[in-house]
Formats: structure tokens, sequence, C-alpha cells
């Protein structure tokens, strides 16, 4: 074979990978004292919101969820997509104002 793996060594890849995925050191994360942190069942991560909660669900776990939870969590993404994506325009926006700015700037002062 050109994979340089033997006949048997393919179904066993699938489930190291699966194990190394659960055992990475997970991110830092600070849950506030007024906030009480909610636990992922699946692999024990806390959490300080309720969205944050179901996109971790979502993109760590989707195959394992209810459909209500799919659906939780397909509503959480929407809606932190166009909290992304009015960001990105605002930004974008600055980004124009502050090139046209400067080219002002150097209209004036290079006269």
């Amino acid at each position: 074979m050109a994979t340089g793996m033997a006949d048997g060594d393919g179904g066993d890849s699938s489930d190291s990978s699966h194990t190394q995925a659960t055992t990475e050191p997970q991110p830092e994360t600070h849950v506030p004292d007024s906030e009480t942190p909610r636990r992922c069942p699946h692999c024990g991560f806390e959490l300080p919101a309720g969205d944050q909660y179901q996109l971790h669900l979502g993109l760590n776990h989707y195959e394992r969820l209810d459909d209500v939870d799919q659906q939780a969590f397909r509503d959480a993404y929407q809606q932190e997509e166009a909290a992304l994506t009015r960001f990105r325009i605002i930004a974008l926006g600055g980004l124009v104002l502050l090139y046209f700015g400067f080219l002002l700037v150097y209209a004036v002062l290079a006269v």
C-alpha cells in the first residue's frame, strides 16, 4: 500500500485521533463570580454563558446532541454569525474612513 500502513492498521487510527482530541488541554476560561458556570457533559469544559455553551456543544459534540440541542446550536450560531458580520462591516467602514482621512491630511499638507 502507498500509505505506509499495514492492512489491519486503518481502523485503529481513527480511535487514537478521537482519544487525542479528548485529551488535548482545554483553553483557560474565566467565569465571572456572578455567573454559574455550565459544564459540558461530554468533556467537562466550563463555560460562562449559555450561548458559548451551546456553541461549544455544537462545534465539538454535534453528533452526540439531540434535535433540541442541535436547533439551539444552530440558533446560537446564526446569532453569532450576524454579530460577526456586523462587526466586520463596522471595522471595514472604520478602515475606509481612516484611509480617506490620511489621504485628506496628506493632500492638505503636501500642497
